[in-house]
């Protein structure tokens, strides 16, 4: 996820700075002679400077480029900006100003960051809890179905360590990416209990007795088949 922005350079607004309760347009007016003052400050800095403000703009969950260029977009969401922390400064009491103005937009990337919204990606963690009841239940089955008959205690123990440390070694992974709007979740299965399972089978499967199983299997299968 992305950190809340440092301190940002703003240039000095003089007597262009907003004032309480002041409305600003989002626009310059058309055909009457008069500009947007905050269209004219923005179009006047240089590229370095949009930058900086833009690269804030966009921590705090503005959808506008970082390259410093002048354009629309970062104009509108600049516009947007300013209004949203002049009220803000309204509605707690206090006097806006170009600090107040740049403390706004780094409170806003961290809120922005801390909810749903913001860009990155964010790595889950998550270990199968495999309890002991669950293990023998699991190591019993197996080996009625792979053997005929219901495990040892030692056999129990044996596998119900290994269940754990593989448990352990191998957890769930959820990676969740945000792209704007866009989330794309992917889940890697860790050491769940139908691996363990499947695990088993394959050791069971390497063992003598299974493969001494088999055999007998086979035999008793082919005297059939002679009607003996």
């Amino acid at each position: 996820m992305k950190s809340a922005p440092g301190p940002m350079e703003i240039p000095n607004w003089q007597s262009q700075i907003i004032k309480t309760n002041q409305t600003v347009s989002n626009q310059a007016a058309v055909n009457t002679g008069s500009a947007n003052p905050i269209a004219v400050e923005l179009y006047n800095m240089d590229k370095r400077q949009r930058q900086q403000i833009a690269i804030a703009l966009k921590s705090a969950g503005y959808r506008v480029p970082t390259n410093g260029t002048f354009s629309d977009r970062l104009l509108n969401a600049y516009n947007t900006a300013l209004q949203s922390a002049q009220l803000q400064a309204a509605q707690i009491g206090q006097q806006f100003s170009s600090t107040y103005f740049t403390n706004y937009l780094v409170n806003e990337a961290a809120a922005f960051d801390g909810g749903t919204g913001g860009d990155g990606t964010s790595i889950t963690e998550q270990e199968s809890v495999i309890t002991k009841a669950n293990a023998r239940n699991i190591i019993n089955k197996v080996f009625k179905d792979q053997l005929g008959r219901e495990a040892s205690e030692e056999e129990i123990a044996k596998y119900t360590t290994t269940f754990k440390k593989k448990a352990a070694a191998k957890p769930t992974i959820t990676t969740t990416t945000t792209s704007g709007k866009r989330t794309k979740i992917k889940t890697e299965p860790g050491f769940t209990t139908g691996r363990a399972e499947q695990y088993l089978v394959d050791q069971i499967a390497e063992t003598d007795e299974a493969k001494a199983g088999e055999v007998l299997n086979y035999y008793q299968s082919f005297m059939r088949k002679l009607g003996l």
